[in-house]
Order: structure tokens, then sequence, then C-alpha cells
């Protein structure tokens, strides 16, 4: 069939053009091993990119979504949940270093094993309600990571604005600073904007059209795109990364000082 044909060469085009941008997010990302954060950030992209390729040529060497649905499905929800799981700890950390504290490590490594057990229990007992559970522990674990995100977000942009104006421009807010920083952060917010939507439409989909390829090639093009958005925008940060670098370093030291002075100053007043 030509649906086929083409769903085949999707899954062939996706999972090589994804390696092999995660092969260049390795090979360039020895030039940044003084950034410590920043350097992590592109091996757990990286590796993302590498889980969703193998992903999408396992779906071509099997060949479940016409033989075994439910396998299929089980291995969207799976690679989708370990790849989104390693780029929220990429982005996340970027805006705080001090996101990835072992609480974090451990919650997210006890919701993806039990999410992926449930999804192949459900799919070795040929049971769509089980794996629905599967995919439910991914969906709920998708959203709070994704409030984790967004509320750091939240958090890094109010501390920029809160600062005085009259020492920020004195110590580091020139505008090609100020342009870099916002700039990088902003991208990032879309990139999880677009993993999102376009993950959970995926899985949405999976569920709701288990038999039929046509869906996943448009899907597969739109991913094509959405990582490729990733992976300009988190390479090209790496141009504007000393200064986004020393700009945050100045930010929390700042703030620091300006909660110190705060808590000095409300000291004096109870007394």
């Amino acid at each position: 069939m030509i649906e086929q044909q083409f769903y085949n060469l999707s899954l062939l085009l996706a999972g090589i053009v994804n390696l092999m941008m995660a092969a260049v997010l390795l090979y360039n990302n020895f030039y940044y091993r003084d950034y410590v954060v920043y350097f992590r950030s592109r091996q757990l992209t990286a590796l993302s990119l590498a889980v969703f390729g193998a992903g999408f040529l396992l779906h071509l060497h099997f060949g479940w979504r016409a033989s075994w649905p439910i396998a299929a499905s089980a291995l969207s929800v799976s690679y989708f949940h370990i790849g989104g799981l390693l780029l929220s700890w990429s982005h996340t950390s970027l805006l705080n270093p001090q996101y990835l504290r072992h609480f974090v490590i451990v919650r997210d490594a006890i919701a993806l094993l039990i999410g992926i057990t449930v999804l192949w229990v459900g799919a070795f007992m040929d049971s769509f309600p089980i794996l629905n559970i599967g995919v439910g522990v991914f969906l709920v674990h998708v959203a709070w990571m994704s409030v984790d995100f967004l509320n750091t977000n939240y958090r890094v942009r109010r501390q920029f604005k809160r600062l005085p104006v009259t020492e920020m421009n004195a110590r580091w807010w020139s505008s090609t600073v100020k342009q870099s920083v916002f700039w990088g952060q902003r991208s990032m917010s879309i990139a999880c904007y677009m993993i999102i939507l376009w993950g959970l439409g995926s899985i949405i989909l999976t569920a709701l059209i288990p038999y039929s390829v046509w869906p996943y090639t448009v899907l597969l093009c739109m991913g094509c795109c959405v990582f490729g958005y990733i992976f300009y925008t988190l390479d090209n940060y790496g141009m504007v990364i000393e200064a986004a670098t020393n700009a945050t370093e100045d930010v929390t030291l700042l703030t620091e000082s300006s909660l110190s002075d705060y808590n000095r100053n409300k000291t004096c007043q109870i007394k």
C-alpha cells in the first residue's frame, strides 16, 4: 500500500535525522566543557533525540502498527516518556542549575519505571485498559514536569525584572546580554510548548486510531520540525552561553544581596 510505504519512509527519515542531530550535539559538545550545566544539557538533549530516533527505527523494523497495534502504542508512549523526561531535565536545568536534585531524579525515575512497566504489561496481556493506565501515568508525569519547567521559567523571568535597574545597568545589563538571555529563555519556552503539544497530540491519536498509518506519517513530518527547532535553539544558545552564564550568575548574586538587604530592613523595622 502507498500509505504504508510513505509511513515507512517517514519513519526511516525521522529516525536518521534525529540520530544525526544527536551526533552533532555530542560532536561539538567539547567546546562547552567549561560550562557544566549547558554541557550536560546538550548531552541530555542528544540522548533524547537518539531515543526518539531509535524508537522510530524500531517501529520500522518490527512493523507493529499493522501486526500488533497495542505493542506499537506501548512502544510509542515508552520512547515519548523517556525522551520527554530527558528534555525536561535538560531545559529546566538551563533555567535553574540546581534543578536536578536527588529528589527530582528519584521521583522521575520511579514515575518512568511504573509507566513503562504498566504499558508493556498491558501490551503482553493484550489489554487496552491496562495500557491506558500506563498512558495515564505518562500524561500525569508530563503535566508535572511541564509545571516544573513553566514555574521555573516564570520565577527566573520575574527575578530579572525585579532587580534594581540602576544596579543592573551598572554591572552587566547591556542590550546584547539582555537580548541573548531573554532570547534563550523564550526559545526554550517555545520548544517546551511544541514538544508538549506534539507529544500529547501524538499519544492521543495513537490511542484513538491504533490501526491506521496515515496520521502517523503527518505526525512524523511535524515531529521532524519540532526536533529540528529544539536542536536549533539549543545549539544557537551556545553562541551566547558565556554572556548568558555570566548574566545568570550575576543575577543570582544580586538577588541574594537584595534579599539580604530586604530581610535586614524588615528586622530593623520589627525592632
